[in-house]
C-alpha cells in the first residue's frame, strides 16, 4: 500500500476498466475513472487535497499490480474525525489485503494524524464491506434510510464507527491472544 502517485494513473484505469461492472454496482463515481487522463487528474486532485489536509488517498498493491485504493475523506480536524471508504478488485477479494490495507490507514489516522474517530458507511446490501468493518472491530451505529441514490435507486446506508481507543484495545488484545 502507497499514497497515490502520479505514476499509478494507468495501473488505476486498467483496474477500473477490469471491474467496470462490479464497481458499478456500489461506486459508480469510480467508474468515471476509466481513462488514464481521468486518473491523472484524480491523482493530481487528491494529490493537491491531501496537502491541505482535505482527503488522503492510498492504493493497494497485490504481486506489484494495482488491485485497490482506500480514501480518507469528510475530515473534520477540529473534531479529529474523519471518514473512509475503499475498494478492491474482485479477482483480488478474499485474500485479507482490504482488511489488512484498511487496518494499515487506520493506524495511520489514530497514531500519526491524531483522529479519535473513524466512520465507515456502506450499503446495507454491501455483504464484504460489512464485514471489512465487522473484521476491524468497528460497532454498527445504525442505518441512515435511502440515503443515497445509487444507480437511480436510493438505498439505505449502513453507518460503522470505529474510535481509537477501540482500536488499540483490539490490537493489544489480538497481539495477546496470538501470544
Amino acid at each position: 500500500m502507497t499514497p497515490v502517485a502520479l505514476a499509478d494513473a494507468a495501473g488505476l484505469a486498467a483496474l477500473i476498466q477490469e471491474n467496470t461492472a462490479y464497481l458499478k454496482k456500489y461506486l459508480p463515481k469510480v467508474v468515471t475513472l476509466s481513462s488514464i487522463a481521468a486518473c491523472t487528474a484524480h491523482v493530481q486532485h487528491v494529490i493537491e487535497a491531501g496537502q491541505v489536509d482535505e482527503l488522503f488517498e492510498w492504493h493497494i498493491f497485490a504481486n506489484d499490480k494495482l488491485c485497490g485504493a482506500i480514501r480518507v475523506n469528510k475530515i473534520e480536524l477540529e473534531n479529529r474525525k474523519a471518514s473512509m471508504g475503499y475498494y478492491i478488485g474482485e479477482n483480488f477479494q478474499g485474500q485479507g489485503l482490504a482488511s489488512a490495507s484498511v487496518r494499515a490507514v487506520i493506524g495511520y489516522c489514530f497514531d500519526k494524524l491524531g483522529f479519535n474517530r473513524i466512520e465507515l458507511q456502506c450499503t446495507s446490501t454491501n455483504l464484504a464491506s460489512q464485514m471489512v468493518a465487522k473484521r476491524l472491530g468497528f460497532t454498527w451505529e445504525g442505518m441512515l434510510r435511502e440515503a443515497e441514490l445509487l444507480n437511480g435507486e436510493y438505498v439505505d446506508l449502513f453507518v460503522y464507527g470505529l474510535l481509537r481507543e477501540e482500536f488499540h484495545l483490539k490490537a493489544t488484545t489480538s497481539h495477546d491472544a496470538a501470544i
